[in-house]
């Protein structure tokens, strides 16, 4: 389990610990450690019983391949280390996470709603206003994922081209871009941080920092945890639910719409081109409008 979690991304580490905390709960080890778990034990019927309890819970049947996911990466590992054979590897894999899929719960963010969370940041003379609105602007503006935007640094930035690089999932490099009205957003924020900077003190090597109460602008990166505070809080003051997600999900729509799929997909490096058009969240009026448009 450890040698499996080590191969993950710091992001998806989190994540993976705790579907594999659960996953032991539900298996009959909940007053173990997870790294005391012996994963090479299971046998496939504790896969299919983990993929039945998950569908009797009304689990989503992206939930439940996250499991099944999780745990064939730790029957992976045990085979690498020699605590099981092939044959035992193969059976494990051979059991199916639940089949099926779910209508989004994301919403797109339409211009006028991006803008009004732009005033709403614009309002705020803390400088929570400044951050809070690059983040958003970077977040739509580029589609990147928040596990990569607060894992940006100063270096990865080229102003000139309005480029981002970032290290995506899998552990890909990929370039990122942004349109100048978010970059202004972005110089806006990192010009204000310098400003606030004590004699001698080098900037940031990232871009977003931890702001406490009272306004202290600390020398401590932001985390997931913040972009997701950051979309609900300025989504409630427009009125509107918001999840970080959201951000990406409305730009991919938005390239969609404005261009076309097979562009989506390079612009949100998906390899599949069928997950680019699963992102695509127009609501049913804009369906409808499309269909009414074909008259006899």
């Amino acid at each position: 389990m450890v040698q499996y979690l080590a191969r993950l991304v710091p992001s998806s580490q989190l994540t993976m610990k705790y579907v594999l905390q659960d996953a032991a709960d539900r298996l009959g080890f909940a007053d173990a450690d997870i790294r005391d778990v012996p994963w090479h034990v299971l046998q496939p019927g504790h896969i299919t019983g983990l993929v039945a309890a998950l569908r009797a819970d009304g689990y989503a049947p992206n939930t439940s391949s996250l499991y099944v996911n999780a745990l064939r990466g730790v029957m992976n590992e045990a085979w690498r280390l020699s605590l099981i054979d092939q044959d035992h590897l193969l059976k494990m894999r051979s059991v199916k996470p639940a089949a099926g899929t779910r209508l989004s719960q994301g919403r797109n963010l339409k211009r006028t709603l991006i803008r009004e969370l732009m005033d709403v940041c614009a309002a705020d003379p803390r400088p929570q206003g400044l951050r809070d609105a690059a983040v958003i602007a970077i977040l739509y503006g580029s589609g990147m994922r928040k596990s990569e935007s607060v894992n940006l640094e100063l270096s990865q930035i080229d102003f000139s081209e309005r480029s981002l690089q970032v290290t995506g999932k899998g552990n890909k490099q990929l370039i990122k871009y942004a349109p100048a009205w978010a970059f202004e957003k972005l110089n806006a924020w990192l010009a204000y941080r310098r400003e606030h900077l004590g004699e001698g003190e080098q900037d940031d090597s990232f871009l977003f920092n931890r702001i406490r109460r009272g306004s202290h602008i600390t020398r401590e990166r932001i985390t997931k945890h913040a972009i997701y505070y950051i979309a609900r809080q300025r989504g409630t003051q427009v009125g509107v639910k918001i999840m970080p997600h959201d951000f990406r999900r409305s730009f991919i729509t938005r390239v969609i719409e404005e261009h076309d799929l097979s562009i989506a997909q390079k612009l949100a490096h998906h390899t599949n081109i069928q997950t680019t058009a699963n992102y695509d969240v127009r609501d049913d009026n804009e369906r409808r409008r499309a269909v009414d448009r074909y008259d006899l």
